[in-house]
């Protein structure tokens, strides 16, 4: 029985293989299915890819959002501080944080008037005022655009060297000392100028009724 069953399928075997139409249809159906299955697998990991590549992506806009820094401005502050100078801060910062910086308060500050809590401008010129001049009380602050003159007369804790040169006496030199001093201290009244080397009693008789604190 055996040996008969294998002499069918030998016999079988030998007629499809002598068919050359019946072996070109099995072929065809194989070649059919070997595309069918080599499209899938392609169409799959295509899909990965662009799942795989959408996620750097919002990675690197959040990235650069974030990144942003604020502005950068300048601000002058002298007079009743223990540091005065220059101080780079940024935008949105408020007085009390420039007076952090310049080292607090000095002991003669007049604090009682002083708005800490408002901002600051870029290239603004602060004077925090000590007890006892003349404008005691009056935070003397300006910014680039604005004059040091008050009903008339030159602050000479405010004005610029040119706005001093207008006053008789005064040449570029002696502009630039009073600046010079001014820096490290604020003129609590106007006979303080005469602390100011270069300025007697003479010039001071020539400028008094012009100047002011």
């Amino acid at each position: 029985m055996t040996e008969n069953a294998a002499a069918k399928i030998k016999d079988v075997l030998e007629d499809i293989l002598g068919d050359k139409k019946t072996l070109l249809k099995i072929l065809s159906v194989v070649l059919i299915l070997l595309i069918a299955v080599i499209l899938r697998i392609h169409d799959e990991n295509k899909a990965d890819i662009k799942i795989e590549s959408s996620e750097p992506v919002e990675e690197l806009e959040y990235s650069e959002e974030s990144s942003a820094q604020p502005a950068v401005i300048f601000v002058d502050i002298s007079g009743a501080v223990e540091k005065p100078g220059v101080y780079e801060v940024t935008k949105e910062t408020r007085l009390f944080e420039v007076i952090e910086m310049a080292g607090g308060l000095s002991e003669d500050a007049d604090a009682d008037h002083v708005n800490q809590a408002s901002f600051v401008e870029d290239g603004q010129k602060i004077i925090i005022p000590v007890k006892g001049s003349d404008n005691a009380g009056d935070l003397l602050s300006s910014g680039p655009e604005n004059s040091g003159s008050v009903n008339g007369l030159i602050n000479i804790n405010t004005v610029s060297a040119d706005e001093l040169k207008t006053l008789n006496g005064i040449g570029d030199a002696m502009a630039e000392r009073i600046i010079e001093y001014r820096s490290s201290r604020a003129f609590r009244s106007r006979e303080d100028i005469m602390s100011v080397d270069g300025i007697g009693s003479k010039t001071y008789e020539k400028i008094k009724d012009h100047i002011t604190v």
